[in-house]
């Protein structure tokens, strides 16, 4: 069961720890996700921290350490979003990283699902373009692939979503 938690700047290099877990292990993948940071490490670390500093990301720990982690946010990434029902009522998920200690044992699905129950619309996530393993995920856990942005030079732009169900 998923306890999840609102991460704090002392979750920092755990989370940072997450993403360079999984980029080495997707180095023996066939994608080219996270081999570099994008679109560089201090973009990125800015990034992972406003998410922190803004309340947004939360934290699953096992063990005493950090599992996993997710940011989520209402806000809409207008242009990477633009074709596809941008104003759309919607959480997008970003960062959604399960160590792979963890991994295969459906705390992904757990968290996506945590996610889903805190509002309705529609549950959005923009995954890495060369990652087809990830989009045949996200397509298991419900997810409907609903078309690559235009948005020029952004890895990470097949975008997902899935219907939100409100319960009640």
């Amino acid at each position: 069961m998923i306890h999840l938690r609102q991460a704090t700047p002392d979750d920092f290099p755990a989370i940072i720890g997450l993403i360079e877990n999984a980029a080495a292990w997707l180095a023996d993948k066939d994608t080219d996700q996270w081999q570099r940071p994008w679109p560089d490490r201090a973009a990125r670390d800015a990034r992972v921290m406003g998410g922190i500093e803004q309340r947004l990301t939360w934290v699953e720990e096992r063990g005493g350490r950090v599992a996993a982690t997710v940011t989520l946010t209402t806000a809409v990434q207008r242009e990477l979003w633009a074709e596809h029902e941008p104003d759309a009522p919607a959480l997008y998920l970003h960062r959604l990283v399960v160590h792979r200690d963890h991994a295969g044992h459906g705390m992904g699905a757990e968290i996506i699902d945590w996610a889903e129950a805190r509002g309705p619309g529609l549950l959005r996530i923009d995954v890495w373009k060369t990652n087809e393993s990830l989009h045949k995920y996200y397509l298991r856990q419900g997810f409907e692939f609903v078309g690559m942005s235009r948005l020029s030079g952004y890895p990470s732009a097949a975008l997902f979503h899935r219907k939100m169900v409100t319960v009640g």
